[in-house]
Order: C-alpha cells, then sequence, then structure tokens
C-alpha cells in the first residue's frame, strides 16, 4: 500500500511545518519528494540544517536543501516574481540546482493582484484582515468570479499570448476592480502604479520565462517511495472556518486538497503529522485568546506593514484537539486509510504541555530549529 506523509500546521501558521518536512525528508532524501498542496507565496517555511545552512521556504518544499524535489499541485498559487527571487537566495545554499515541478492548472498571481491586495489592505488601518500582500486572496477572487481573466502555470508557456491578456486584465478586470473596492483611480499611488504598467507586464513577462527554464510544467510526479505532503499557514486560517472570518487566507489548509491529490498520485494510505509549538502565535491581524506580552526569538516572521508583529499566548490543548477532529472529520467517508499524530516545535523555549489526554499521540518534539533537535516523545508528557 502506497503511503504519503502529510505536515500540517494545527494553529495559525508558524508552527514547524518546515522543520518536520526537512526532518522527515532526511529519513529518505534520494527517494521522496515534496508536494505543496496550498497556498503560495506567502508560506515562509523555515529550515536550518545541521551545518548552519538556512532558508525560508515559499514556493520549494522544505526538503530542497536535502535534495528533494517539489511539486507544486494546482492548490498551489505561483507567483513568478516571488519564484525568481526565491530561486536565486536558495542557489546561494543549496549545494544542488533546486527541481521543481508546477501542475499546469496551478493559478498564477499578477502585480495587479498584489497591488490591489496590498492597496486595501493599508485603507482598512485598524481594522485589517492580516493579509501578507501578496495578492492571494485576489488571485483566488479574479480566477473564480472572472474565468476569463483566470491565469494558469500553463500559459507562461505562450508569452505572445500571456501579454495580451495582461493587458486585457489592465483595461477591464483591475478597472472595475478598483471601483469596486471603492479605491480611487486618481489617488497618487495608484496613479503611480497605472503609469508604470506596461513595464511592470514586461518584467512580469521576463520573471515567467525565467520559471520557465528553471521549472517543469507537468502534472506528473516521479516514482518515489517517500511523498510528503507539505501544508501552508495553519487549521484555524482555512478559508471554511467561518468562526474566524474574515481573518482567513483563501486556501483549504487541512487534509481537503490531500484527499483530492492522494488517489491522483495512487497513495491509499496517509499519516498526518499535525504540528504545533509548545505555546501559540498569530502573525497578523484577528483574535488571539489569552493573547501575552511574552517576547520570544523568531527571526523569520519579522515586523512588516501588513502583518505587524508577532503575537504570542499560552496553547490551548482543548482548541488544539478541537482544531484536529474538525480537519479529520472532513475525511470521514474517504475510502484512504488514514492515521494522525502530534509534533510540537520550541520545546527549548517554553515546556511541552501534558498531552496524556488528547485523543491522538505526541510523537515527534524539536528542541531546536534544526532537524538534529528532533527527537522522539518518550511518553505523551515531557514536562
Amino acid at each position: 500500500m502506497k503511503t504519503g506523509k502529510v505536515i500540517i500546521g494545527a494553529n495559525y501558521g508558524d508552527e514547524g511545518k518546515g522543520l518536520f518536512t526537512d526532518y522527515f525528508a532526511s529519513q529518505a532524501p534520494e527517494d521522496s519528494l515534496v508536494i505543496r498542496f496550498n497556498g503560495g507565496a506567502q508560506a515562509g517555511h523555515t529550515v536550518v540544517s545541521p551545518d548552519g545552512r538556512r532558508h525560508v521556504f515559499s514556493h520549494f518544499g522544505s526538503g530542497t536543501l536535502l535534495g528533494v524535489p517539489t511539486f507544486l499541485s494546482k492548490f498551489f498559487i505561483v507567483n513568478p516574481l516571488i519564484f525568481v527571487k526565491e530561486y536565486a537566495e536558495l542557489a546561494q545554499v543549496s549545494e544542488t540546482p533546486p527541481e521543481i515541478t508546477i501542475d499546469p492548472n496551478a493559478f498564477l498571481t499578477t502585480p495587479f493582484d498584489m497591488f490591489i491586495n496590498q492597496t486595501i489592505e493599508k485603507q482598512r488601518a485598524g481594522k485589517r484582515h492580516g493579509s501578507c500582500g501578496l495578492g492571494i486572496n485576489e488571485t483566488v477572487t479574479r480566477s473564480l468570479r472572472s474565468p476569463q481573466y483566470r491565469l494558469k502555470s500553463c500559459d507562461v508557456l505562450n508569452s505572445t499570448g500571456l501579454r495580451r491578456r495582461l493587458h486585457e486584465l489592465k483595461d477591464s478586470w483591475f478597472k472595475d476592480r478598483l471601483i469596486e473596492l471603492k479605491l480611487d483611480p486618481m489617488e497618487e499611488g495608484i496613479q503611480k502604479f497605472v503609469n508604470n504598467t506596461d513595464r511592470i507586464i514586461e518584467e512580469y513577462i521576463k520573471d515567467t520565462q525565467t520559471l520557465i527554464d528553471l521549472a517543469t510544467i507537468s502534472d506528473r510526479i516521479p516514482p518515489v517511495r517517500q511523498v510528503l505532503f507539505e501544508g501552508a499557514q495553519g487549521l484555524m486560517l482555512d478559508e471554511d472556518r467561518i468562526d474566524q472570518f474574515p481573518h482567513v487566507t483563501r486556501s483549504k489548509t487541512g487534509l481537503t486538497n490531500v484527499l483530492h491529490l492522494a488517489p491522483q498520485f495512487g497513495i491509499e494510505k496517509l499519516c498526518v503529522t499535525y504540528v504545533s509549538r509548545t505555546y501559540l502565535t498569530r502573525h497578523g491581524a484577528g483574535p488571539l485568546e489569552g493573547e501575552s506580552d511574552w517576547t520570544l526569538p523568531d527571526s523569520t516572521n519579522i515586523p512588516n506593514q501588513f502583518q505587524g508583529t508577532l503575537r504570542f499566548a499560552p496553547l490551548s490543548l482543548p482548541a488544539l484537539e478541537q482544531n484536529i477532529e474538525y480537519d479529520l472529520h472532513r475525511a470521514k467517508n474517504t475510502e484512504l486509510d488514514i492515521s494522525a499524530d502530534l509534533a510540537m516545535t520550541c520545546a527549548d523555549q517554553v515546556p511541552v504541555p501534558d498531552t496524556r489526554r488528547m485523543f491522538l499521540t505526541l510523537k515527534h518534539v524539536s528542541f531546536g530549529p534544526t532537524r538534529s533537535s528532533v527527537c522522539q516523545a518518550l511518553s505523551s508528557s515531557m514536562r
């Protein structure tokens, strides 16, 4: 029975999904593949190798420093600008050229999506939704509401057609969207962007051509022994979490997409690891129960104009368990064989809570930022 390993963040993101993807990939680096099954460029999965190399992964799977290839599924949102930038950064720390395949049906983010996303978030001021400013919501909105303006990864293969469609998007969708969102087209920042759109489009086309040189556009994956499904964001940010709206992401952050992809790749069994820090964090606007004034080290989630500073709170085990139960409930009617366990990170900062009454087992604990700091839990409580 072919098995897939799934790594899912159990809270608001930033739980340590990159660390555990790297850890599991290290068990069979020459016979593994990382599949990104949701999200897009807003992901920030930090991997620190035992030899000190560090990278924050966005498009590429967190097994890349081990030479493990990446597959961006049809549920991933590709941003050519961020992709090219990240590839260049990876070239400085990766021992081998990153290998990546992109599903032809993966949505493409455009500069127009990013601009609208950033502009509307700034205007929300104290009522911000918690956007990263990378155009995720706008990409999904445009692609689902107006299929004629939907762009997919396969469209980068025809630069002439892509250029034409980008100009059509600029002249129609972009203008209409500004009006819909009550954004003044005569505002200085918007005018400056509009006056530079021809140059912006050409730079975007250039990035897509670089992407073609660096990636393979295909819906096929190589025959490997270990398939790792690496999730992005966390269960509390899932677009279906109405109780968290509007502070959610336009993505299904739990098992939903994996349940669609697994049969496509001949996978019959899923072993799911839900990841949490030993405390709770949230980087962006929205409720955070029990929020404290803790100051804990985090070199990835730096303050920015869209998300602000990283926020902290004690971890609620009942809430954690509820999040996981809700996600597993979605898989109750699947024919896939599914098992689940728990992993915790940052045990060097805050002690591991007593998980003995939880319905799933704590199997792995990390006491530092590298895979060498991960150990198997000796019991359900490691206080």
